[in-house]
This record gives structure tokens, sequence and C-alpha cells, in this order.
């Protein structure tokens, strides 16, 4: 069974993605004329077109001045790996790596005065983890939509 953020994925990818992105991190109202500029769009009728896909998924609106804002926020996909507001939207294994890196240094300032082959074996196991965390969270950086 699908959920309602499957829905989307079809029709909320390429431009339309990327007008979206724009709209969650920057949530003031914008006219189809600054999306196009701040997105880097062609024209401002496709900015126009991808701003009424996203009214007809529910996900945007109009306010009385006639400029779009953000009616329903949704992650899916790609944006399902981002966590914060606004923004401030980094990727979720940030978190992770943050938290891991912090057990790394915790633990060589409590075990290094006594190296044991399992110290040496936890340094190595969360040495390892922390950066491929890292790696993942560079990777993810670098495929956002803006």
């Amino acid at each position: 069974m699908k959920s309602d953020d499957d829905d989307f994925l079809h029709d909320l990818q390429g431009n339309t993605l990327l007008v979206y992105w724009h709209l969650l991190q920057n949530r003031r109202p914008h006219s189809a004329r600054e999306i196009q500029k701040r997105t880097g769009l062609s024209s401002p009728s496709l900015a126009l077109h991808h701003l009424n896909k996203l009214i007809d998924l529910g996900l945007v609106g109009t306010d009385q001045n006639g400029e779009y804002i953000i009616t329903k926020t949704v992650r899916p996909g790609l944006l399902s790996l981002f966590v914060g507001s606004g923004r401030i939207l980094v990727p979720r294994f940030s978190l992770y790596a943050v938290f891991n890196t912090s057990l790394l240094l915790a633990s060589v300032y409590i075990f290094w005065s006594e190296p044991t082959p399992a110290t040496i074996l936890l340094l190595t196991v969360l040495t390892t983890v922390s950066i491929e965390l890292w790696l993942e969270t560079l990777r993810l950086w670098h495929q956002r939509p803006v």
C-alpha cells in the first residue's frame, strides 16, 4: 500500500523539487518572478508552472497578495534525509556523525592511557563508523536540491 508521501515522489522532483526546497528554506511569501530568479529557472512562466504543480499537490498556496507560501510540509525522497526547518536543513546523518565522533573522542580520552586489544578494536570501529557517517553527510549535502 502506498503512503501519502509516495504519491508526491512522482511529481515532486527536478525543478518542482527545487522550487519546493526554496520555499521550505524561505518561509515567507514569494512571487513567481522572485522564485524564478532565486532558483535559476529560465522564466517566470516556468516558475509558475512548477508552482501550479505544487498547488495541485496541495503543498503550496497563495496569500491575500497572490504570493506563494508553503501550506503543507512533506519530506519525500531526498528531503526525508534532511532534518530542520527554514534555512537550517542539514543531512540527518550529520547528527549521527556528531554523536559518534563525540563518542570516539571520549573513548580516546578514557582508554588511551591503557591500550588493550578490546580498546583498540573499539577505537577502530568508532573511527570507521565516524568516517563513514561524515562521508555520507557530505554526499547528501552535495545532492541537496539547492
